[in-house]
């Protein structure tokens, strides 16, 4: 019983890796007059430092668990200046609005994301759906290196039904990231951008009085603030 059971999870396994097909898609690079460009500068450090020699890819991806078909688009690498340009045509298939097309476009960076912040996770600079031809983005993207705060949020239970709490982490960065607090929940660690200014802002509304705090630090990377606030 138990080895018809791993032959067919082996069998299955095997069919669904049959089911995704990985290709480099490199036709027509200067594909003059129909090309689709997305250019722009990486930096990190609050702007002030260019990343140089990060190699950036673009993927185009459609389907789900059960099968895909993943082309790589385009690949450089960023100069000195940390200048970059990806130059790529789309295909029939990959244009919006083409059914049965649900197919997505990821802009990705050849870093650690242990290291560095991303608004979504991994290396994923841009995410995209509405891709033309002949048709050129600029994409100036701060990726700053990652650091940490612990927030810790005391007197939650005091909370009543009209009560709300949160805290934001505000900077120079893609994305911000919002901590909503609940009685279950009084610790957590968010990570920041490293080597610029980080606004940490508490907005609490108690018995109907509203009120906001800010604290701002600056971290090296990979080294964790303590935050406490109390309800």
């Amino acid at each position: 019983m138990k080895t018809s059971l791993l032959c067919l999870l082996i069998l299955v396994t095997l069919l669904l890796s049959g089911c995704h097909t990985k290709t480099d898609d490199f036709i027509s690079k200067n594909c003059p007059g129909s090309c689709t460009v997305i250019k722009g500068t990486l930096t990190t450090d609050g702007r002030s430092k260019p990343l140089a020699g990060i190699k950036l890819e673009v993927q185009w991806r459609e389907g789900d668990m059960f099968s895909s078909i993943s082309r790589r688009k385009a690949i450089t690498t960023t100069d000195a200046n940390g200048n970059f340009e990806l130059r790529f045509l789309l295909r029939d298939d990959e244009l919006p609005n083409t059914y049965p097309n649900n197919g997505s476009f990821t802009v990705k960076a050849h870093v650690n994301p242990e290291n560095y912040l991303t608004c979504s996770g991994g290396n994923v600079l841009l995410r995209t759906y509405d891709l033309k031809r002949d048709t050129t983005i600029t994409l100036d993207y701060l990726l700053p290196q990652k650091a940490f705060v612990e927030i810790q949020a005391n007197n939650l239970q005091a909370k009543q039904q009209d009560d709300f709490v949160w805290t934001e982490m505000l900077t120079d960065a893609p994305c911000t990231t919002v901590v909503s607090w609940y009685t279950s929940d009084t610790k957590r660690i968010v990570p920041v951008a490293a080597n610029q200014p980080v606004v940490i802002r508490t907005t609490k509304r108690k018995s109907g009085v509203e009120t906001i705090t800010e604290e701002v630090i600056t971290l090296a990377p990979s080294k964790t603030f303590n935050y406490e606030f109390t309800f």
